[in-house]
């Protein structure tokens, strides 16, 4: 297998179908949802938590079988029934119309591997072993969630707020607007933020803007 194309996608742009409702298809639309994606499903039934997804989001849910015309205008298709026969139809035909398609468990038919990922607000991980070994990429994941934590998600996301507060304190220097954010962002900051040490994030923040 060629190598992949790492690239995050706005999944609130696309047009997205995930076609079927198992435990795949839940896993898929969990995280879709997750990003702010709104996919529509098509399966005679489904998995009783991903029933309650599509109520609370209020999503499309076509329950029947998958139809060649529901692969026709889709950006990104998720081939994910029990059966392998399908799945590859779904492929094929969403792939014919120009869709981005991943077919479950068949690599050699699918356009988009979706990494194992750790999600902290705004910060997000994605990592892959391209189907080398899926207990690598468990132990992997064991160790980023060491660092990946929620206090970095709220770090990055206060961080966010601080990005106008510095353009506003300095309009017309820019190499001053840079010193600021790299005397702010030093690995002491990164610790105390992966520690969940809010309080101290808020001083170094505060530091940052008082600064003439």
């Amino acid at each position: 297998m060629s190598a992949r194309y790492p690239v995050m996608l706005d999944v609130s742009r696309l047009s997205i179908l995930v076609v079927g409702g198992g435990e795949v298809a839940l896993r898929k639309v969990r995280g879709l949802v997750e990003a702010g994606g709104r996919p529509a499903i098509v399966s005679p039934e489904l998995h009783p938590a991903l029933l309650e997804i599509v109520h609370a989001h209020g999503l499309t849910w076509h329950p029947r079988a998958f139809a060649p015309a529901d692969g026709f205008g889709q950006s990104l298709v998720f081939a994910a029934t029990s059966s392998r026969q399908v799945n590859e139809e779904a492929g094929r035909v969403a792939a014919a119309d120009g869709a981005f398609v991943d077919v479950a468990d068949d690599p050699r038919h699918s356009h988009v591997h979706v990494p194992a990922s750790i999600r902290r607000d705004d910060v997000v991980v994605a990592f892959s072993t391209g189907g080398a070994s899926p207990l690598l990429a468990r132990r992997l994941r064991e160790r980023l969630e060491a660092v990946v934590t929620p206090g970095l998600g709220r770090a990055a996301r206060r961080l966010a707020g601080v990005r106008e507060a510095v353009r506003a304190r300095w309009p017309d220097d820019e190499q001053r607007r840079r010193e600021a954010w790299f005397g702010l962002v030093t690995p002491e900051f990164l610790d105390a933020a992966i520690e969940g040490r809010d309080e101290d994030v808020e001083h170094r923040i505060t530091a940052c803007l008082s600064q003439s």
